[in-house]
């Protein structure tokens, strides 16, 4: 569907006022795709993508008619071979990056890949995070995750590929619990931290446990608009897909600091507070969020700045119903942190297509690592 902006650009391209309207698809992980039947909501005001993690230029156009005799307007472009996405929405975009930049552009700020040196902090020791890569149901059958190192002692945290066997089973897939970016993703159980609610404010507070974090890091947002988004994409896995257990509420805490010491004086928190029912939250049907949060609704202490963060730090909590000990039964898979310029504005820049990926039984499309892939964005044509 093109949108708002997209009208507004297009009517700029066809008067000479700016010199395309569609040179790059991008692709995004973010919301649950629909299934066939389903109809696509209104994407006219819709923005950015939920969470782009790829865009790519247009390497071919063209016009044709559909099975209906539908004129529609074709956009193609090539997926990189060597990373492993599942697609779940598309836009189109006039560049790369917006021409003229006021601040910031957006951008995946952390990938939780092997290349960035995110370590296990357990209680005085800091530790590497292994991956593993056989199946990480072990000597057990069925979609169990069980991981364990050499010594046969379970895994709070660790890497695994993405499209791990035990992640195949159709209960996993209709639930959306698969990763969706990279070919590798960290997860950490759910009884890796102890959050928990203060009385009086209401905000997350380490009651005990463990954290990863990620040392020696630049994030320098000082001159970005309060307005602007940090989006945090991560799914919800159960250890065992036939469990009866049930998760209640998911807690992470991602702590911006100047150092990895426990209560830092200054920090940035992005909290992510989330339990079954609440709004549109169904952990029976849909277990794959990106949780958004303006960089006004951190919360921050009075002496903090961004050009001081040297540390980011993560907490996780699982419940289950009925109780308020973390729970061993449930994994937390990290996909990516985003950074979201949603107040900078240009007229010749800006979302001028998207829509939901459609397919038959509503899961993404998933393109494996080390093969070759074209996309394609269409729109359709009319007279109003």
């Amino acid at each position: 569907m093109i949108t708002d902006t997209g009208r507004n650009i297009l009517s700029k391209y066809l008067v000479g006022q700016t010199q395309s309207y569609a040179s790059y698809i991008a692709i995004g992980v973010g919301p649950k795709p629909l299934a066939v039947g389903e109809s696509f909501p209104d994407f006219s005001t819709q923005e950015s993508l939920d969470f782009e993690v790829l865009r790519m230029p247009i390497s071919s156009r063209g016009y044709i008619y559909d099975e209906q005799g539908n004129p529609q307007v074709v956009f193609a472009a090539e997926i990189p071979t060597d990373q492993r996405y599942e697609i779940s929405e598309v836009g189109i975009y006039p560049g790369r990056t917006s021409p003229v930049p006021i601040n910031l552009e957006s951008k995946i700020l952390y990938s939780f890949a092997e290349s960035e040196n995110w370590e296990y902090h357990k209680s005085n020791a800091v530790a590497s995070i292994p991956t593993i890569v056989e199946p990480l149901n072990g000597d057990q059958e069925g979609g169990v995750i069980n991981p364990q190192d050499e010594a046969g002692t379970d895994l709070v945290v660790f890497r695994t590929n993405s499209n791990n066997t035990v992640f195949e089973g159709p209960i996993r897939q209709s639930r959306q619990e698969r990763p969706r970016f990279l070919n590798r993703s960290l997860f950490v159980r759910g009884d890796m931290s102890s959050l928990i609610n203060n009385a009086t404010t209401g905000e997350l507070e380490v009651s005990s446990g463990d954290h990863i974090h990620y040392n020696g890091i630049t994030v320098n947002l000082d001159s970005i608009a309060t307005d602007d988004e940090l989006r945090l994409a991560f799914s919800l896995l159960s250890k065992d897909e036939t469990q009866a257990e049930n998760p209640q509420v998911v807690k992470i805490l991602l702590e911006f600091a100047e150092a990895d010491i426990p209560n830092p004086v200054n920090y940035a928190r992005f909290e992510v507070d989330i339990t079954q029912g609440s709004g549109s939250t169904d952990f029976a049907s849909n277990r794959y969020f990106v949780i958004k949060k303006k960089l006004s609704e951190l919360i921050q202490s009075p002496g903090f700045t961004w050009n001081a963060v040297n540390s980011v730090k993560i907490y996780a909590t699982v419940l289950e119903f009925g109780t308020s000990v973390p729970s061993d039964k449930f994994y937390i898979s990290f996909d990516g942190l985003r950074f979201e310029n949603t107040t900078s504005q240009n007229p010749l820049y800006g979302l001028t297509g998207y829509s939901l990926i459609k397919t038959p039984n509503g899961y993404p499309i998933i393109k494996e690592s080390n093969t070759s892939n074209l996309i394609e964005f269409r729109f359709g044509l009319g007279i109003a």
